[in-house]
Formats: C-alpha cells, sequence, structure tokens
C-alpha cells in the first residue's frame, strides 16, 4: 500500500515536471517566433518602471526633507516658539514668527548647565532712497557662526556690520549708520545687541540660542532647559485672549535638524503641501501606469487567441497555458524593470537638482540618503508583478474554449464547431462558402518570421509536449465563409456588408475585403478571368490569374507552393450586454460626480472633478466597441467615398472588430482627458486671475498674508489657510473689488470684508462675526462689513491694515516672488508632463501590438490582389478614425468635469491656450500615425 502512494507521489512529481518542462518550451517559442510584440511590451515596461521609479525616489526624498540647519548650527540647543496651531486634534503650520518674552533668555541664563545665552531677533531698516534692510544683532552671528572678512565688529550704536551680499565697502554709510567690517552670512545689517534690541522691540525676541558650559552634553543641556522652563511656566508672547483654546503656548527645545524649523518658518508649510502634491499625484501615476500595462499586455495576447485554442485543443492544459504565458511576461518584464529602476537614478539625480536649489532658497533641505536608492526595486518588482496579474485574466479570456453558438437545440448538424468552439454558418442561397484548401497534417513554418497570426513553432512545439491530438476524424477544417447579406462590389471586390460589432465571420480574418474567386483552386470558367490583380484594379493576365486561383496553395508573393496562406485568429465579439451596461453606469458615475463638483467649494471641487475624469474613462473602456461601432457608422460613407477601397477596407475592418478599435481608442481618450483637464484647471485658474486683476486695480502696497480658517469636514476637523490682504483707507479706494453686498468703507479694525466664495463656504454674511486666525496663531473676532467677487485678485479677506500688520513678522519688507509656490507649480507640470509622456507611450505601444497583430490579414490581403497605396490608405484612414475619436471623446470627458469645476471655483468658463490645444492635438495625432503606420512599413 506504501509502494502504491510512493508510486502515485513519484508519478505526480514526474508529471508536475512536464508540465512545467512544456509550459517552459512553450514560453522559450513563443518568445522567438512573437518578438515584435514583446518588443513593444519590453519598452512600455521600462518606462514604466523607470517613471515609477523616479517618483518612488521623489516621494522618499520629501518624506525626508526637514527644514536646513544654518543660522544656529552652532547652537547645541535653540529655544522658540510653537509655530503650530491646532484644532480639535487638527495642525497647522504657521507662517508668521510668533515671539517670545525677553524674560525667557534671563531664565534661562540662571540653569546651571548654560554657558551662554544669545538672543535673535529680525527687524527692518529703512534707508533714505526708499530701500529697507533686514537687521539682527551682531552677538547672533555666533549661533551659526559667521565670521568676518574684514574690518571690525561693531561696538557703537552708529556702526554696523553689512553682509558680503550686500555689496557694501567698509566705510560706507548704509541708513544712517557706518560699515566696520564686512561678514558672512545672509543679506543683513549687524547691529550692536542694545542697538538691535531699540530697533527690533525690547520685550521681545524671535530665538533664543543656548550654548552649553564645560563637559554638559546636547542632551543634558536639552534636559535642563525644558524642566527649567516648565517649571517656570514659560510660554509665548501672545495675550492670552488671542491664544486659541487649543494652543497651549508652550516653548519649544530644539536639537538637531529640529533646530531648522526656528530658521525659515516656509519651509514647513512647503514639505507639507509637496507630501501631499506626490500623494495625490502617486495616485494618478499608478492609475496610469496599471492602465498601461493591463491594456497592453491584454492586447499583446488578445491577437492570439487562435495559437492558444489550438494549444486547448490538442491537450493542453489552462494551467498550462497560464504558466507559459506568465513565463513569457515575466520573461520579457523582469529585464526591463530591473533596466528601468537602474536607470532611474541617474534620471532622478539630474531632474532633482533643480529642484533641490529651488527648495533651498525657502530653506527646505531635500537630502537624497545612500539608503533610499534602492527605492526604485521595489517598484520594479511591483511592475513585473503587475505585468504577469495582467497576463492571466487575458490567458483566461483568450485561451478558453468558447460555447459554440449553436449549443444546445440551436447547435449545428455534425456537433460544436471546429474552430475553437465558432460555429460555422451552412451554405445557402445567400451565403456560398468559398472552396477550402486541404490543412497540412503538421504545421509548416512560414516563408518569413511573423507571417501569420499565431506562433507556428510554438503550436509544432506544443504538439510535441502535449497529449496526442484528437483523431483525424474528428477535425473538421475551417472554413471561410461569405458575408451573411448580399455584398457589395467595389470594382472587382466582394466587400463585407456593414454587420456592426462582433459580427461572426468564422476563421477568416473578420472585415478583410476578399474576392469572390479567391482560394478557388479551379483555373477554369469566368471567375479565374476575372480575378483582380488590385482591389479595384483592371483585369488581371491569364497567368496572374492562375496564380491568385491557386493562392491557397502559394506563398505571397514568392509562389512558393508550400507555404500556406496566413488566416488571423477568429475575432471575438465586442462585448456583452452586461459589459455595456457596466459601461453606462459607470459613465452615469462620472457624470455625477462632476456635477456635483459645482455644489462644492475649492479644493472639493478639484478632487470631484479629478474623480470624475478617472470614473468616465474607465466606462469609455467598458464601452470602447459600441463607441467605436457608433463613430464608424457615422464616419462610413465619407470614408468609402474618399478613401475609395482602401476606405471600404477601413470600415469592414472596423465594424468586424470594433473591440479591436476601441481598445486603439481608449488610451487616446486618456491622455487627452487627463491632459485637458490638467492644463486647462492650471490655466482657467491664470487667466480668471488676470481678468480679475485687471479689473480690480493695482494692490501694490498692500500687505500681503494669509489667515486660517476652521471647520469640519464628514465629522473631521480642517484648518484652511487663505491668502488675505492688509489695506489702508487710501490704498481701498484705488481698488475694485466688485462689492456684492454690505460696504467697504466701514472697514476698518475689528472688522473684515470677505470674498464671495469664501462667504459661502464658511456660511457667512454682512453682519456676521467670523473667528480667524491670523499668520502668527492670534485668533480674532471680526465682523463682516462686505462680501466680494473678485478674491483670486485680492485674496479671500480684506482687512484694516494696522490691525493686521502687528501679526506679520515683517511687515515692511517689500513683497517677493513666493518659492515655495513657484516649486509646486513646476512640480506639478513636471509631474503631468511625465504622466501624459507615459500615456502616449500607451498610445503609440497599444497601436503598434494591434498592427503587428494584424499582419495576416495584410498579407492575405496582398494574396489576393491588394495594392500596397490601398492598403496604405485603409491604415491611414483607421488612424484618422483612431486619433479623431480620441481626440473627440476624451476632449468631451474632460469638459464636462472641467466646467464644472471652473465654474464652481472660478464662475467663468474653462480656458485652454490655443497653443497648448494645438501641441496636445500634434502630439497624440504623430503618436497614433507611428503606432499605426511604422510597424506595418517594416517586413
Amino acid at each position: 500500500m506504501s509502494g502504491t502512494r510512493g508510486d502515485g507521489a513519484r508519478s505526480g512529481a514526474r508529471g508536475a515536471r512536464g508540465r512545467a518542462g512544456a509550459a517552459a518550451v512553450l514560453a522559450r517559442a513563443a518568445l522567438r517566433h512573437q518578438r515584435r510584440s514583446w518588443r513593444t511590451v519590453f519598452v512600455a515596461v521600462l518606462a514604466t518602471s523607470l517613471l515609477l521609479g523616479c517618483f518612488a525616489l521623489a516621494v522618499t526624498t520629501v518624506a525626508l526633507g526637514r527644514p536646513a540647519v544654518e543660522r544656529y548650527a552652532a547652537a547645541p540647543v535653540v529655544v522658540t516658539a510653537d509655530q503650530t496651531t491646532r484644532h480639535r486634534g487638527a495642525q497647522a503650520p504657521l507662517t508668521e514668527r510668533l515671539r517670545i518674552p525677553a524674560s525667557v533668555a534671563d531664565l534661562l541664563r540662571s540653569v546651571p548647565e548654560v554657558a551662554r545665552v544669545v538672543t535673535d531677533r529680525e527687524f527692518r531698516v529703512p534707508a533714505d532712497d526708499g530701500t529697507t534692510y533686514p537687521g539682527r544683532p551682531w552677538e547672533a552671528a555666533e549661533l551659526a557662526p559667521w565670521e568676518l572678512r574684514e574690518g571690525r565688529a561693531p561696538e557703537a550704536a552708529g556702526e554696523v556690520v553689512a553682509s558680503a551680499g550686500l555689496d557694501l565697502p567698509v566705510g560706507a554709510r548704509v541708513a544712517g549708520y557706518r560699515v566696520v567690517g564686512v561678514a558672512d552670512g545672509p543679506a543683513a545689517l549687524w547691529f550692536t545687541a542694545p542697538e538691535a534690541a531699540r530697533l527690533g522691540g525690547q520685550d521681545t525676541v524671535d530665538v533664543i540660542g543656548v550654548l552649553p558650559g564645560p563637559g554638559v552634553s546636547t542632551g543634558a543641556l536639552s534636559t535642563a532647559v525644558r524642566e527649567a522652563l516648565d517649571a517656570a511656566g514659560a510660554v509665548d508672547a501672545r495675550p492670552a485672549d488671542e491664544r486659541p483654546a487649543d494652543d497651549t503656548g508652550e516653548l519649544r527645545v530644539l536639537t538637531g535638524d529640529g533646530r531648522g524649523a526656528a530658521e525659515a518658518l516656509g519651509a514647513t508649510p512647503l514639505w507639507r503641501d509637496l507630501l501631499a502634491l506626490f500623494g495625490a499625484i502617486s495616485g494618478t501615476v499608478l492609475m496610469v501606469a496599471g492602465l498601461v500595462l493591463a491594456t497592453l499586455i491584454t492586447r499583446a495576447l488578445r491577437h492570439r487567441a487562435g495559437e492558444l485554442a489550438l494549444l486547448r485543443a490538442v491537450g493542453a492544459q489552462p494551467g498550462q497555458l497560464r504558466a507559459t504565458v506568465c513565463r513569457e511576461a515575466t520573461a520579457v518584464a523582469l529585464p526591463a524593470a530591473l533596466l528601468g529602476a537602474a536607470l532611474a537614478v541617474p534620471v532622478f539625480a539630474l531632474l532633482w537638482r533643480p529642484v533641490t536649489a529651488q527648495a533651498a532658497t525657502a530653506g527646505l533641505a531635500l537630502p537624497v540618503v545612500p539608503w533610499a536608492l534602492p527605492a526604485p526595486l521595489l517598484t520594479a518588482a511591483l511592475t513585473v508583478a503587475a505585468v504577469a496579474l495582467a497576463a492571466l485574466p487575458a490567458t483566461a479570456a483568450s485561451g478558453r474554449p468558447a460555447t459554440p453558438r449553436g449549443s444546445g437545440k440551436n447547435q449545428p448538424p455534425g456537433g460544436p464547431a471546429p474552430d475553437g468552439g465558432r460555429a460555422v454558418p451552412q451554405p445557402t442561397a445567400a451565403r456560398r462558402l468559398l472552396p477550402q484548401r486541404r490543412q497540412p497534417t503538421a504545421p509548416e513554418p512560414p516563408s518569413r518570421p511573423g507571417a501569420t497570426g499565431a506562433s507556428t513553432s510554438g503550436a509544432a512545439e506544443a504538439a510535441a509536449v502535449a497529449p496526442a491530438p484528437r483523431a483525424a476524424a474528428e477535425r473538421r477544417p475551417a472554413r471561410l465563409t461569405k458575408p451573411s447579406a448580399e455584398p457589395r462590389v467595389s470594382g472587382r471586390v466582394t466587400l463585407a456588408p456593414d454587420d456592426g460589432p462582433g459580427h461572426d465571420r468564422g476563421t477568416a480574418s473578420p472585415g478583410s475585403a476578399v474576392p469572390a474567386d479567391a482560394g478557388r483552386t479551379d483555373t477554369h470558367g469566368p471567375r479565374a478571368s476575372r480575378t483582380p490583380d488590385r482591389l479595384g484594379g483592371s483585369r488581371s493576365t491569364p497567368g496572374r490569374a492562375g496564380a491568385l486561383a491557386d493562392g491557397p496553395e502559394r506563398g505571397a508573393g514568392t509562389g512558393s507552393p508550400t507555404t500556406p496562406a496566413p488566416v488571423a485568429p477568429a475575432t471575438p465579439a465586442a462585448g456583452s450586454a452586461g459589459r455595456r451596461i457596466a459601461g453606462l453606469v459607470v459613465l452615469g458615475l462620472g457624470a455625477a460626480s462632476a456635477g456635483s463638483a459645482v455644489a462644492l467649494p475649492g479644493d472639493g471641487a478639484a478632487a470631484a472633478a479629478g474623480a470624475a475624469v478617472v470614473v468616465m474613462v474607465i466606462g469609455c473602456a467598458l464601452l470602447g466597441p459600441w463607441i467605436a461601432g457608433w463613430v464608424l457608422g457615422l464616419l462610413a460613407r465619407p470614408l468609402r467615398r474618399l478613401g475609395g477601397a482602401g476606405g471600404w477596407l477601413a470600415v469592414a475592418h472596423g465594424r468586424a472588430d470594433s473591440a479591436r478599435l476601441g481598445a486603439a481608442i481608449v488610451p487616446i481618450v486618456l491622455v487627452t482627458a487627463f491632459a485637458v483637464v490638467q492644463l486647462g484647471a492650471d490655466a482657467s485658474v491664470r487667466h480668471a486671475t488676470a481678468e480679475q486683476a485687471r479689473a480690480a486695480g493695482s494692490a501694490e502696497g498692500a500687505l500681503a498674508t494669509t489667515v486660517l480658517t476652521t471647520r469640519s469636514e464628514l465629522g473631521d476637523p480642517v484648518i484652511d489657510r487663505h491668502p488675505a490682504l492688509g489695506v489702508t483707507a487710501e490704498e481701498l479706494r484705488a481698488l475694485d473689488p466688485g462689492v456684492r453686498a454690505g460696504d467697504l468703507g466701514a472697514l476698518g479694525p475689528g472688522t473684515v470684508a470677505v470674498g464671495a466664495d469664501r462667504a459661502r463656504a464658511l456660511g457667512a454674511g454682512v453682519g456676521d462675526t467670523l473667528t480667524l486666525r491670523y499668520g502668527d496663531g492670534s485668533e480674532a473676532r471680526l465682523r463682516v462689513v462686505a462680501v466680494y467677487e473678485r478674491s483670486l485678485a485680492l485674496g479671500a479677506f480684506l482687512l484694516d491694515r494696522g490691525q493686521l500688520a502687528p501679526h506679520v513678522t515683517d511687515p515692511d519688507a517689500p513683497p517677493a516672488p513666493a518659492p515655495a509656490q513657484d516649486l509646486e507649480r513646476r512640480l506639478s507640470t513636471a509631474a503631468v508632463a511625465a504622466i501624459a509622456a507615459l500615456a502616449l507611450l500607451a498610445v503609440c505601444s497599444t497601436l503598434t501590438v494591434i498592427t503587428v497583430a494584424r499582419r495576416p490579414e495584410r498579407d492575405l490581403l496582398r494574396r489576393v490582389g491588394a495594392g500596397r497605396g490601398q492598403l496604405g490608405i485603409m491604415l491611414a484612414a483607421e488612424a484618422a478614425v483612431v486619433a479623431v475619436t480620441g481626440l473627440l471623446l476624451g476632449a468631451a470627458v474632460a469638459a464636462l468635469p472641467l466646467t464644472a469645476f471652473s465654474w464652481a471655483t472660478l464662475h467663468a468658463p474653462p480656458h485652454l491656450p490655443p497653443g497648448q490645444a494645438a501641441a496636445l492635438v500634434a502630439a497624440v495625432v504623430l503618436t497614433t500615425a507611428a503606432g499605426s503606420l511604422l510597424p506595418a512599413l517594416r517586413r
């Protein structure tokens, strides 16, 4: 008994090894004979892995970003106010300096572990020519440290040291002070400590640097300082009635890299915004990459349906087919993904250098640490896994023996259809069968690689490793059938009728235009003499007619009597009614999401519009075959009239295989919709802002800052940041904010004017009271005196300048460009360009795979007399249909969410610059032409 079980186990092991060996043999054969398709997949996987690797490195680098430590690098411990405000668990960084009482410095001087305490404060010094200079106490230079280049330190109240960046020599006079030295460091004038206290305020300081005594470690010093502050109950300089309830006002003790938070106040908000930006972009990148790989792998395997069905017919098991295809996909994807991961490191290093430089101007350090460099290997593994997973459903759909259409009571005479489950129509008066050629007893190699739709050598090897096939009597050769309706004739060519998507035409190339006499073995009678030399061409010579009459036994143009005529595999139907219903439902959900953007303010409208684009593209993918059939119905007449026989062929092919046409259209819809929404949203905001700025007038001289509001979203607390403008009565008279309600003349201390969009979001009107937080975290309750329209140009809030200035770090500073906003805009543009490039590559790759898979159809048309020019017209017409349909459908998909977003946030129609629109159209057209026409030119 145990011997029997042992024999069974050994037999099962041998069977498993045999199945694995068979899958390996089949995979190697398919890789040899499907080189062009897999080469296209290789390029797409390489580009996907490269893009994902760069994004992985970018996200890792941003996640490790921190404010740079420069001013206080020599101070092991730094004491500052908490530059964060809170609301019921939500947090937001403050962009204006929150100061601390000067008495805290005296408190720390009494700590035994402290050797020295150095205070730092920054202020503005106006010059006679109207220029203002930043000023700081000279003792704060010790915290960097910054050394003198020439001259000496200031000793009197009228002396200063100038930074080298100001280009002021020793002995020069500036703002009433004499320059006595030149030092390193950022642009500033350095004063004596008493003079700096007089100019910057006696009662408060910005930062306190603490230097340790001999033998005191940083940890011990930090602990001692923390205990001293807690024991004294030291808090920031805000009045108690202006401090929000959730803010304790506790001072922070910073060490190590955390000291950078005390220097550049804009670095932390920029870091958070970059994290949010890459988080949002990463989802789009993964979605586009997954769609690219799934579409491409599906199309690469779909055209091999005949080969997979043949393998099933000769005894290959579903597991063997899955293993075979997974081996093929992995063998192609693994080296491509690894190469993409290897290239991601130098490409990222090259592209990230200007980002790092621009972030440094905002005080944000984005270091590339060595241990993060292997991150692209993780994305490469995900890419390979995605390719393998995408191959499994495609294998199941292509290799499954279909249930005959005549199964059950409607089964045709003679049992199920022999050609992979398709029922062969019976001869009738309206449907006559073309003569068939005898099938060879064993698969013969084609006259040149890739001449057939399936891998012939692969099929031969399958026969060698698979169980014995059925008896010859059980196999019936497939027949090429004529159309089921009365054919139309162009010249002397019988063209397939327009039966719509999914029309069953047996195993013949669906939609192919085949002469009525193609395939006849007799050379007698009038049919032989009527065989055309070209589609729609002149009468052929008897010799040519004889050659064409024997076409099924000859090679294409070679006269070889042994090469079989290539026949493309049968094309599956366009899809089920369930798929159509699902597509309509998904499309409706996308439209509903776009409609909801109208009722949402700001970021909510943008999120709803972005989700609507993704959902509607998925709906178009499900409805692709029917959309393609409908478009062909509209364009059939002009294509036939303008394209001649080539136009007839394009219409016939498209209608017979609308699933193929739909698969070619979907990537174009994706790239068009994505690009139009991203470019259009940014351009619409810029255009509307410029229009409002022209109408509102110049706000030059006004005090620009940000304020904070709190709200709840789905029960969660949220803190929003909004631009605000502080104006005087004179500046306000020069502006035209477009007042909708109230009176701007009443604007003064204790009041505020609110933009219409923000007033609607907050549910506030004239006479209501709003609670705002200034940029330094101070809270104020203000009465609304006006509601205005032009908030894009003037900000969400207008306040009295005198009321706002005490809460701004440097109210006298001249306006300067915001490096953070510029950096975010550039990164967003670069990410959109990268995603669009990947989508365009998907378009080209998908069309290339489809064109390569249709080579047997083109060879068959050449055998029956089609000229190269006619085939070129056919391919050009199909490419034009794909490009035009994809562009129009993508624009339609993008129009609804973009319009909803534009009206919800801008109250204006969307705007897309003509140059950007032309560039998008040109890119799509050129990519479509490259994917559809160039592969057909290669032999």
